[in-house]
Parts: structure tokens; C-alpha cells; sequence
């Protein structure tokens, strides 16, 4: 009766026995750190898993790989189709599909060919007197104690809502704030920048704002160029790499931008992380470019009136888009045309030698035999 009335004594944990000789670990409990010292100081040879953990199966494997010739196994005592066998398999999923996803967004990431070379160029001095926005002192007037002439950028007024032009005026460069109709940034008299962040560029191609804006741009600037700029806190990407596909959709962003390049050639991408590397862009575009106007890049894309009272705009453009899409004119040359040649009518009366001094040989002879084709019968 004594033993009857006497408590069960709980059974103790075992982490390790021996077998022959043999150090034996049971699934041992405890953190990561615990068990890791426990496979050192143990060695065992066999590992008997009740409870698969998948962290510790990873650290038997570490443990293994450094001891390349200590023997050892790894025995799981588990159901077959039980609750324990699923959750182990779909850790194993989900590792799989971790490292999957990992190895496809580097094949993605933007990564200079040379890194040495890309390494060695940060760690270097800044060239033609460019500054870094984060090695300026405020107490220096902004950098403008620079020698040398203080680049200029012209920037749309409604910019100003945003944080670019602050940084562009801590790195030493002249802001002129202007209403300006086509783009957001002039860098020079050939180059304006309209930039977007990651939400408006979304809206703008839902709207179809982005498409007059970048058709505007193209008309009147050499080199236009569209910048999306991201958010620091967030990620480097438009949308996630599983969304990737091969196809063109409509309902894409990656596929809405490969249109909208196809459809406008001449147009520039770029992409920055922040405002700092935007303006560290936009340094290096400016490099031996001449200085915007502000006074002439106010008046592009306005309708000035004439003496009359009529409306009349600088340049054509249902004339030169008619002229943009005639064979052997192109993006290259067709300003060349509009400056040497007062109309159509005028282009139409050109001889084959002159057409090849304002577009060359092979363009002018595409153009002329166009132009003098017989109408089919």
C-alpha cells in the first residue's frame, strides 16, 4: 500500500546516453547555441530525432561538414502521414522556396560588372569638383565656395512639394524655380528629366498622363529621360520577381514600360534608390553639357499669339509628327529637316544629293524613292 500511495517520480530528460561506447544524442531541447555546443562537446555518433527540428537538422549538417571523418548518423522516429512528417515537409517546402526566390532576385539585382573598379571609384575622389550631398557643410553655404562655375538646374515649381530639390541645393547646385509645361527638371537645352515615384508612376500610366508627357518631351527635347525614383524603406523592385513573366500584358508595369520604350525610341530610363543617388545622376548627365535657359524652357510647349491675335505655336506638330513617320527620317535626324527645310512642300521638291546632305545617303535615297514612288494602279 506504502508503494500505492507513493508519487510517480517525473522522468528525466535524457540529451545524450551511450550505446556500446558509442555517444548517442537524443533530439536534444533548448536554444540553438545550447545545442551547438552540445554536438561539440558530445560527438556523437548517431542522432536520434523524436521531434525533427529543421534548425537543428542544419546544424547536425554544419557539425558533419567540419568534422568531414567523424562517423554519424541521423535516425527520425516519426509516423508515416502523420500531423509531425507534414510539418517537417513543409518546412523543407518552405526552405526550398526561400532559396529559390533568393537565387532569382540576384540574377536580378543591378550589380556593376567590375566591382573592384565600382568599389575603387566610390572610395575615390569625386571628379570635376562634384560633392557628395552627405560630405557638405551647411556651415559652407551649401558648397557653393566651389571654384568653378555652379551648375544649374531648372526645376518645375510643383517639384518643390517633393524633397529632391533640397538635396539638389545641399549638393552644391543652383536651383531655378520655373512653371515649366514639359518635364520636371531641365539639365541643359537638350536634356529634361520628368520623375516619378513608384505610386504616381502607377497612376500616371492608369491615367495615360505619362504617355503626353513623355510625347511632349520628345518633341521638344534631344534627350529626354524618365526617372523612377524609389523609396529608400521600401524594395529595389517595381513588382515582386515571381510576377515576372515572358509574355506582354497590358495589366504589367514591366510591360507598359517595354511599350512605352518601344514606342518612343529616344526615351531614357533610369532608376534610383533614393533622392541622394538622383542627385548624383543628375550631376553626372550634366557633365560637359551646356547650362538650361530658364526663360526658354518656360516658353516650351506654351502657345504664344501672334500680331494678329491668333494662337500660334513654335513648331507644327501635327507637321512634324507627319514628317517623323516618313521613311528614312528618324529621331536623329528629323530636327536637322525642320531646320533646314521650311515645309512639306518644300521637302517634296528636294533633289536626292540634297536630301543626303541633311539626312545622308541611304536615308535620303529611302526617303526620295518615297516620295517620287508612282500611286499604284
Amino acid at each position: 500500500s506504502s508503494s500505492s500511495s507513493s508519487s510517480v517520480a517525473a522522468a528525466p530528460s535524457i540529451d545524450s546516453v551511450e550505446y556500446r561506447g558509442n555517444p548517442i544524442l537524443v533530439s536534444p531541447p533548448g536554444n540553438n547555441g545550447w545545442r551547438e555546443s552540445l554536438l561539440k562537446r558530445t560527438l556523437p555518433n548517431y542522432v536520434i530525432m523524436f521531434d525533427p527540428d529543421m534548425a537543428f537538422v542544419r546544424q547536425v549538417e554544419v557539425f558533419k561538414a567540419n568534422n568531414p571523418q567523424h562517423p554519424l548518423k541521423v535516425y527520425f522516429l516519426m509516423y508515416e502521414q502523420s500531423v509531425e512528417q507534414q510539418k517537417y515537409l513543409s518546412s523543407l517546402k518552405r526552405e526550398k522556396e526561400a532559396f529559390e526566390k533568393l537565387i532569382q532576385q540576384k540574377a536580378h539585382l543591378v550589380v556593376p560588372l567590375d566591382v573592384d573598379r565600382a568599389n575603387s571609384m566610390l572610395q575615390a575622389e569625386p571628379a570635376d569638383g562634384f560633392v557628395s550631398p552627405s560630405a557638405i557643410s551647411t556651415r559652407k553655404g551649401a558648397g557653393h565656395d566651389r571654384k568653378g562655375p555652379t551648375p544649374t538646374v531648372i526645376v518645375d515649381i510643383r517639384e518643390f512639394r517633393s524633397a529632391l530639390p533640397s538635396y539638389l541645393h545641399q549638393g552644391g547646385i543652383q536651383i531655378v524655380p520655373v512653371t515649366l509645361e514639359v518635364g520636371d527638371y531641365v539639365l541643359s537645352p537638350e536634356a529634361a528629366v520628368e520623375r516619378k515615384s513608384v505610386s504616381d508612376l502607377f497612376q500616371s500610366f492608369q491615367s495615360g498622363r505619362l504617355y503626353n508627357q513623355i510625347e511632349s518631351m520628345c518633341r521638344h527635347y534631344k534627350s529626354p529621360i524618365l526617372l523612377v525614383e524609389f523609396d529608400e524603406s521600401k524594395s529595389f523592385s517595381l513588382q515582386p520577381v515571381s510576377a515576372l513573366t515572358g509574355d506582354i500584358s497590358p495589366a504589367n508595369i514591366i510591360s507598359k514600360l517595354v511599350l512605352l520604350t518601344i514606342h518612343f525610341p529616344q526615351l531614357r530610363l533610369l532608376w534610383s534608390r533614393s533622392p541622394h543617388d538622383t542627385v548624383q545622376l543628375m550631376m553626372i548627365l550634366k557633365h560637359n553639357h551646356a547650362e538650361p535657359d530658364a526663360s526658354a524652357a518656360a516658353t516650351i510647349g506654351l502657345e504664344d499669339v501672334g500680331e494678329d491675335g491668333e494662337t500660334v505655336q513654335g513648331n507644327n506638330l501635327q507637321s512634324q509628327d507627319l514628317l517623323r513617320r516618313l521613311p528614312g527620317i528618324n529621331s536623329y535626324n528629323y530636327r536637322t529637316v525642320m531646320s533646314k527645310v521650311t515645309n512639306l512642300r518644300e521637302l517634296c521638291t528636294l533633289s536626292q544629293s540634297k536630301l543626303a546632305d541633311l539626312i545622308g545617303n541611304k536615308n535620303a535615297k529611302t526617303l526620295y524613292e518615297f516620295l517620287h514612288a508612282k500611286p499604284p494602279m
